[in-house]
């Protein structure tokens, strides 16, 4: 049977780590964050510069598998605390710093992968958070199909780039791009956008979509009740995603907000 006594969940923020967790209580959680509830003695605080010393607990605890959940911080080195290991690749790692997260993200986990360490996805621990294909709840509006498109050509175009995974659309018009900064802070600067700038039928959509290569094994985008509170906030009548490609936090509760905030959830697949 297994009991997760084998895993590592490299921690991040967000409730996904304690999902995790509390579908493998063996298991080992590594942060390089303070943890919201750090848990008994299954918990390894790690600092970015001391890379070293998170491969020597992985061994020292028999881990055979990683997995990686929460969002983390793109880290600030301090070079005086450097330790030999992290010293190693630190040319390496300095130049995937200025690059997207799929690049960073890749380039970290093939250090696991070079020190003999599975890793395996957040949804194969937790596959009842996939979106399935369809209509979740609500209803969409008329020109829905006009918007998709248009935002899934932008997000083709910026995908090479590694910039996003998330564009705004109302009505054909691009209300926001979604950066290094996240998710919630592009649907608090739509909410920002002025009024004279938008359109009052509230026919506006968010859709989020891995990148081109995106691996999700390490990098599956995430929604959550917060994503839907935001998004109707900022006058959007609904969010799409792919199907199979993202996990949705606490479903109960996304739709209970959306249903009463007259926002639709559809799970369909990339048009372009």
């Amino acid at each position: 049977m297994d009991d997760g006594s084998d895993l590592a969940i490299i921690s991040g923020s967000g409730k996904l780590p304690f999902l995790i967790k509390n579908r493998y209580k063996n298991a080992i959680s590594f942060s390089f964050t303070k943890l919201e509830k750090e848990t008994e003695n299954k918990f390894v605080k790690c600092e970015f510069e001391k890379l070293g010393f998170l491969f020597d607990s992985l061994k020292k605890n028999r881990i055979r598998r990683v997995v990686m959940a929460g969002a983390i911080n793109r880290p600030k080195f301090d070079k005086s605390k450097l330790d030999d290991y992290t010293l190693s690749i630190m040319s390496k790692l300095s130049t995937k710093l200025v690059k997207g997260d799929n690049e960073l993200l890749s380039f970290i986990a093939d250090e696991f992968e070079k020190n003999g360490y599975q890793i395996i996805g957040a949804a194969e621990i937790l596959p009842n958070l996939i979106l399935k294909p369809g209509l979740l709840c609500g209803t969409p509006y008329e020109f829905i199909t006009r918007d998709i498109k248009k935002a899934d050509k932008i997000l083709n175009l910026l995908s090479p780039e590694d910039i996003g995974q998330g564009v705004i659309i109302e009505n054909g018009l691009v209300l926001g791009i979604e950066t290094l900064q996240g998710t919630n802070e592009l649907l608090k600067f739509v909410a920002r956008t002025a009024s004279h700038l938008r359109q009052d039928d509230k026919s506006g959509i968010f859709v989020k979509r891995p990148k081109v290569n995106q691996n999700l094994r390490f990098d599956m985008p995430v929604i959550g009740p917060e994503t839907i509170k935001l998004a109707f906030e900022a006058g959007l009548r609904g969010l799409v995603v792919s199907p199979h490609s993202v996990l949705i936090i606490d479903k109960e509760t996304c739709v209970e907000i959306a249903e009463a905030n007259n926002f639709f959830i559809l799970a369909e697949e990339t048009t372009n």
